[in-house]
């Protein structure tokens, strides 16, 4: 008597396909999470070592970086500086011996009269200069760019020194114009503080000022230092880790975290040049890639996810250096 080997059945065969899909589809977002939550972890241990490099660089310097610094003062200065007036970086280019990159740094002459972005590093080639290459401990892993500006050869970078409360343009950009920073402004804790005597701890105008820890008297531990950025959402730090005007000592807290400019111009929203990331307003508050918030550095460096609903006149508190109120939501 023959006996016959019994195989599937089309149905049973599509109703297993049916259900590897589904398991599938349940496990996907979870593994989605479990990257992504590494992903964050990655990023909050690059903060904390720029953290530690602040602490390194007060400790030799004893004064905090320059958010940004020029060969004689910021190019749009009045009466203008004298020419040429070469960048010379910012926080970013003054930390890169405490990152571990003594070596960039070394390539650097500070006293050229070429910008330091615009510096070659692989002489006597030529193919390399230093707005060229990625520093990883500047970026987020969650970033999806692949280390450059959008678009671009520049080195990109997710981190940003802190103004905290300073004012910002309240109509913004004339050429991208936004009304939005007149009701950002409205946040702020006092009007005794500007870019050339910041809030927070930072400015780009690094020829004028430069905090030590002595300044931040609401303690280290009560006064955000850095906070994440999205490169392509704000005009400023499309230029890159290695310029002098990158957003550095710029991005505050006055702008809400995750406020959407990150669009060009011409494709903004209804044309409402709000969203675009030439702003000059909404384009300075902290933007990350996590869902939900971003990750702020404070002072004593510990690093602390912020919610996108924290609420704003507390996230002031925290911005700013100086209020007599501290406050520590970690």
């Amino acid at each position: 008597m023959r006996r016959f080997k019994r195989g599937f059945t089309l149905v049973e065969l599509l109703v297993v396909i049916a259900i590897i899909g589904v398991l599938i589809a349940l496990l996907l977002p979870a593994v989605q999470q479990a990257r992504e939550a590494a992903r964050r972890m990655s990023c909050s241990n690059h903060l904390k070592q720029i953290g530690l490099a602040v602490h390194n660089y007060h400790d030799t310097f004893g004064t905090l970086p320059p958010g940004g610094i020029w060969a004689h003062d910021v190019p749009w200065a009045n009466p203008a500086p004298p020419s040429p007036n070469p960048g010379r970086g910012g926080v970013l280019v003054c930390l890169l011996p405490y990152v571990e990159q003594s070596a960039l740094h070394d390539k650097i002459n500070f006293e050229s009269n070429t910008t330091v972005s615009e510096q070659w590093v692989n002489s006597p080639t030529n193919t390399i200069k230093v707005k060229n290459v990625i520093i990883d401990i500047y970026q987020c892993p969650s970033d999806t760019h692949g280390g450059y500006v959008p678009g671009t050869q520049l080195a990109a970078h997710n981190y940003v020194a802190s103004a905290g409360p300073t004012g910002i343009s309240p109509t913004g950009n004339p050429n991208c114009p936004c009304a939005l920073g007149a009701t950002f402004n409205s946040y702020r804790i006092d009007t005794a503080h500007n870019q050339q005597n910041p809030a927070g701890p930072f400015t780009r105008y690094g020829n004028t000022f430069v905090a030590r820890f002595r300044d931040v008297t609401d303690g280290l531990s009560n006064t955000i230092f850095f906070g994440e950025i999205r490169t392509s959402c704000s005009s400023h730090a499309r230029n890159g880790w290695a310029t002098s005007n990158n957003g550095q000592g710029l991005v505050g807290t006055l702008v809400p975290i995750n406020t959407d400019s990150c669009y060009s111009k011409t494709d903004a929203p209804g044309g409402d040049t709000c969203f675009a990331y030439c702003s000059w307003n909404t384009e300075f508050g902290f933007k990350s890639w996590h869902p939900g918030g971003a990750q702020t550095l404070q002072g004593d460096g510990s690093v602390t996810f912020r919610a996108e609903t924290i609420n704003h006149q507390m996230f002031q508190r925290l911005g700013q250096r100086d209020d007599g109120l501290p406050i520590n939501l970690n």
